[in-house]
């Protein structure tokens, strides 16, 4: 059994939401307060945990004007045993074979009302059955097989393995999995504890202190009262004389007195090991609970873990996705970069959006290539409010300089910059365009700005005998007809293949994703041409000395430049960096800097930030 729907109205952020979830891991990401606790605590409210904590509404949890809610969740694929559970709380549903199987829907509903003498609010609450919350109520000993364990963020690991009343571990420890189950270990472990009690009250230092005490408190007390205080571990009963709720008190203060750690050096332990320690701990508890249905909710699994733990921490939860339905909410770049991607459901203003196959534009191919080349730093997309995508480092250095020179700095709206190659900046593009043949499809409310080139070549550029400042060979096709560079040539195509080929960076826009193309050839060649020669020239030469000795024509200076840079080789991202340094320069001075640069780029920082206004920074 797993769970597969859950569907809300009323709580929290969550107005009007519904969510299909995968029956292994579902990695819950986006930004703060996009919706990711709301659907942690939405399944926490309604099924409880495994642990002591007690789950609970209050008024606060009511969508804001709202006095009703809902949570309606969906369980499917169920045991023989879970149906025979469930029977009476079963819905019969239809599959495409023309069958039906049994479902299970759990319905939380709660209305906040006025108490009618002590003016006070108070919230009424029913827990039942049925796809529309009108089945019988389920009593809470037939809800606890449904008791979920949850992982709170920031948890304090240590205090939860330390030893204590109704301490986490003595709640692990006493499940029938495991000590509670097992009646030769019980007995076992209480003769051990009862012996000892016994050899340390016959120690001589016991017995003196016991009769000192013993003094004392009978000169404080009646002479008709007299006491004979016992100091003990465990109580003076053997096992043979306890009772069966006495042993169950017996194994419980035990158990409670147990710490786990994580060697026996006595030496204390960062917080990641301990947390990882926890988790383990909690993990072996899912696992032998065989009977019970297996849902893990962890709220910021990377709490006090560094990168490569993470990826460990993910590897197993891959590995046990067969075994184990996870609910993950994260804000780690390094975890949503190495999930599948199939598990991953971006949150965004109390909307989900999932990744599965058939909710986007992925295709299959798409799913193999992201998973292969997505790592941490682009992974940063999936928690941005707006995303530039680009294919190279020259944008990649460049353009969160001008971004901030123009006001607009990139952090300030929460952008993220992603650096892809060619082709594939189309199928990032796709994660964030919805299908639009799903049953419910969604628009991710998140601008994303493609800004690519139109790599086609100035006839001017051509490197033949009387252009002095050509650079590019033009390759004709062989006699075969395969080969060649025409293709990329604006003097050898007609403006229908021209358009054509924008036609084609452009044909996964749509909804909030956006193409921005060069005005001209190539990002730098942009540059150069349209107001930012010099500074291009001083990044590729250190100086402005013979910058005047350049053709004056823009056009022409500009092929000039971009072949001293294509000319650098590998070396060419040296002039970016320079670049950026030397554009420090417009600091403060926005709207000069706006009227050199190319169009196509103003655009588009505009686009996942805001318009600039005609004196930019005079807000």
């Amino acid at each position: 059994m797993y769970l597969t729907q859950l569907n809300v109205n009323n709580f929290r952020r969550l107005k009007d939401f519904s969510l299909n979830l995968n029956n292994g891991l579902n990695l819950l990401v986006g930004e703060n307060n996009a919706g990711k606790t709301s659907i942690v605590d939405a399944i926490r409210v309604v099924l409880d945990t495994t642990s002591a904590e007690w789950v609970s509404l209050n008024a606060t949890d009511f969508f804001v004007g709202e006095s009703e809610l809902l949570i309606n969740l969906k369980f499917d694929d169920l045991s023989e045993n879970e149906t025979g559970i469930f029977l009476e709380h079963l819905t019969n549903e239809d599959v495409p074979a023309g069958n039906n199987r049994p479902v299970l829907y759990v319905s939380l509903s709660a209305k906040l009302s006025e108490h009618p003498f002590r003016k006070t609010q108070f919230i009424k609450t029913e827990i039942r059955s049925g796809a529309n919350c009108d089945g019988p109520i389920i009593e809470r000993d037939i809800r606890e097989y449904l008791a979920t364990t949850y992982l709170k963020p920031l948890r304090d690991a240590e205090a939860e393995l330390s030893a204590g009343r109704s301490s986490r571990l003595s709640q692990i420890l006493g499940s029938n999995s495991a000590l509670a189950g097992d009646v030769d270990a019980i007995k076992r472990i209480i003769e051990l504890l009862t012996q000892a009690s016994q050899n340390i009250q016959s120690d001589m230092a016991i017995q003196t202190a016991q009769t000192n005490i013993a003094s004392l408190l009978n000169s404080l007390t009646f002479k008709s009262n007299t006491f004979n205080p016992v100091m003990s571990l465990l109580g003076s009963n053997d096992y043979a004389e306890m009772s069966e709720p006495e042993k169950s008190q017996a194994i419980k203060s035990i158990l409670e007195k147990l710490t786990l750690e994580l060697d026996a050096s006595g030496v204390k332990h960062g917080l990641g090991y301990s947390s990882l320690l926890f988790m383990a701990a909690e993990l072996m508890l899912i696992k032998q609970e065989k009977d019970q249905f297996p849902l893990l909710l962890i709220e910021e699994p990377e709490a006090h873990l560094h990168p490569q733990l993470q990826l460990k921490f993910i590897k197993y939860l891959r590995a046990e996705k067969n075994q184990l339905q996870c609910i993950l909410s994260t804000h780690s770049p390094v975890l949503a970069s190495k999930a599948p991607l199939e598990s991953l459901i971006l949150m965004q203003d109390g909307k989900a959006f999932p990744l599965r196959k058939g909710s986007s534009k992925l295709a299959p191919d798409d799913y193999i290539f992201l998973e292969k080349f997505l790592d941490s730093t682009k992974a940063n997309m999936f928690f941005a409010r707006g995303v530039l995508l680009v294919e190279g480092v020259a944008e990649v250095v460049l353009l969160p300089v001008i971004a901030e020179l123009l006001d607009r700095s990139l952090e300030d709206y929460g952008v993220s910059l992603v650096n892809v190659n060619g082709l594939s900046r189309k199928r990032y593009a796709k994660i964030y365009r919805s299908n639009p043949a799903s049953k419910n499809p969604q628009h991710l409310p998140i601008k994303v700005a493609c800004v690519t080139d139109v790599d086609l070549w100035p006839s001017e550029a051509e490197d033949t005998s009387d252009n002095d400042y050509g650079f590019k060979k033009k390759k004709r096709p062989k006699d075969t007809g395969q080969g060649g560079n025409l293709s990329y040539w604006l003097n050898e195509l007609t403006d229908q293949q021209i358009q054509q080929k924008k036609d084609k960076k452009q044909e996964f826009d749509g909804e909030l994703v956006k193409t921005f193309i060069s005005d001209d050839w190539t990002f730098e060649f942009c540059l150069a041409k349209y107001g930012l020669g010099k500074e291009v020239y001083e990044a590729i030469n250190g100086n402005t000395d013979s910058y005047d000795n350049l053709n004056e024509d823009d056009h022409i200076r500009a092929i000039q430049l971009y072949g001293s840079i294509e000319g650098k080789g590998d070396r060419k991202s040296e002039v970016s960096y320079s670049l950026s340094n030397i554009l420090s320069k417009f600091k403060g001075r926005p709207e000069e800097l706006k009227k050199k640069l190319p169009p196509y780029i103003i655009k588009a920082i505009e686009y996942v930030t805001e318009p600039l206004l005609t004196e930019v920074g005079s807000e």
